[in-house]
C-alpha cells in the first residue's frame, strides 16, 4: 500500500510554506468565483517575495507583436551583446494569474545563469480570457520570434521553448503545434507541469503533497476558471498527457519536484515521452516545492534547477555560460 506520509523537505522550503499559510486568508469553499479568484491571484503574486534580488543584465526591453486580439507584449531579457540564441518562456499561474512582473526576478536569474536571451510572453488570463487564449498568445510570440527575431540579434535557429507550472503545460503543447506548422524547435524546458486536467485525476502526489503550494480543492476550481468548457480536461492541448501524438523530434528537459503534488502527473508524461521515443532528460529534484523556479532568493533546490537548466541549454545551444552570444554575422 502506497504511502501516506508526505516528503521530506528542507527547512527553508517548510519556511516558504510557513510564511504564505500566514499570507492566505482563511479557505471558504462557499466564496464567490471573484472572492476566490481575487485571493488566488494575490497568493500567486506572493511567490515573487522568494525570488530574491533582481541581477542585472545587459538590457531588457519590450516589444509588441500584431495578434487578432490586438498587440501582445513580449519582454526580451538579454544578458549580454551579440547574436544569442533564444528561450521562449511561458511563465507559470494556472492560466489566471500571475504577471511578468511576479516572475522577474526569475526570469532575469535564468538569463544571467544559462546566458541564453529569454523572451517571455504577456499572455491573456482567464476567465477574461479562457483557454485556448494563453496558448494562442504563446503561439503568436513563437511566430514573432521566428519572423522577427534576427532584427533583434535573437537566433531563431536555436530557439527553445520553456515553461513552468501551467506554462510547462502551454510549452508542450506549443512545440506540438510547432511541429505541425513545420516551425523547427531547438528543444523543449517542462518545469513541474500540469499535463493532466481530468477531474480528480488519481494521482498519488495529489494526496501526499496536497497544500505544498497547491490544494487539490483550488487546482480543481483553477482549472475550471481556466478552461472554457468542462470537456476541455480532456483536450490533449490542454492536457498534453493525453496527447497520441506528442512532438520529440527537439530534445526534451523535464524537471519535476519531489514535494509537488504535480510529481507524479509530471513522471507519468516522461514515461510516455520516452515510450514515443523521445530524446528526453528527466529528473526530480529532491526535497523541491512547486514553483520553486521563484525561490532563488531563499531555497538551496532553485538553484540546483537554474544550474539543472543551464548545464543542459549548454548541450543544446552551445552558448558560453558566462553570458557570450555568437557575433551578429551579416
Amino acid at each position: 500500500m502506497a504511502s501516506k506520509t508526505p516528503s521530506l523537505i528542507s527547512p527553508s522550503a517548510q519556511g516558504v510554506l510557513d510564511d504564505l499559510a500566514g499570507w492566505k486568508p482563511a479557505a471558504d469553499a462557499s466564496a464567490s468565483d471573484e472572492v476566490w479568484l481575487a485571493s488566488f491571484r494575490s497568493q500567486t503574486a506572493a511567490l515573487a517575495r522568494f525570488s530574491g534580488v533582481a541581477e542585472r543584465l545587459h538590457e531588457v526591453r519590450h516589444v509588441f507583436a500584431d495578434s487578432p486580439n490586438g498587440p501582445l507584449p513580449i519582454r526580451i531579457y538579454r544578458p549580454s551583446p551579440g547574436y544569442l540564441p533564444v528561450l521562449l518562456h511561458i511563465r507559470g499561474g494556472g492560466g489566471i494569474a500571475g504577471s511578468l512582473d511576479a516572475h522577474d526576478a526569475a526570469l532575469r536569474a535564468l538569463a544571467k545563469t544559462t546566458g541564453w536571451a529569454v523572451a517571455a510572453p504577456d499572455y491573456r488570463l482567464a476567465p477574461e480570457a479562457p483557454f485556448p487564449a494563453q496558448l494562442d498568445d504563446s503561439e503568436v510570440a513563437l511566430r514573432w520570434l521566428v519572423k522577427h527575431g534576427r532584427e533583434w540579434a535573437l537566433d531563431a535557429d536555436r530557439l527553445v521553448v520553456s515553461g513552468d507550472s501551467i506554462g510547462g503545460t502551454l510549452a508542450t503543447a506549443l512545440a506540438v503545434r510547432a511541429r505541425d506548422a513545420q516551425i523547427p524547435l531547438a528543444g523543449q524546458i517542462l518545469l513541474f507541469p500540469n499535463v493532466d486536467l481530468r477531474q480528480d485525476a488519481p494521482y498519488h502526489s495529489r494526496q501526499t503533497e496536497n497544500g505544498r503550494i497547491i490544494e487539490q480543492d483550488d487546482l480543481e476550481r483553477q482549472i475550471d476558471v481556466y478552461l472554457n468548457r468542462s470537456a476541455d480536461r480532456l483536450n490533449p492541448e490542454a492536457s498534453p498527457l493525453l496527447q497520441l501524438a506528442p512532438s520529440i523530434g527537439e530534445p526534451i528537459l523535464l524537471v519535476t519536484c519531489f514535494a509537488d503534488p504535480l510529481r507524479d502527473e509530471g513522471q507519468a508524461y516522461g514515461s510516455q515521452l520516452l515510450a514515443a521515443g523521445a530524446r528526453l532528460h528527466e529528473e526530480c529534484l529532491e526535497g523541491a516545492l512547486h514553483a520553486v523556479l521563484q525561490m532563488r532568493g531563499r531555497v538551496k533546490e532553485a538553484d540546483t534547477l537554474f544550474e539543472r537548466i543551464s548545464h543542459w541549454l549548454f548541450d543544446v545551444g552551445g552558448v558560453d555560460r558566462r553570458g557570450k552570444g555568437t557575433p551578429l554575422a551579416g
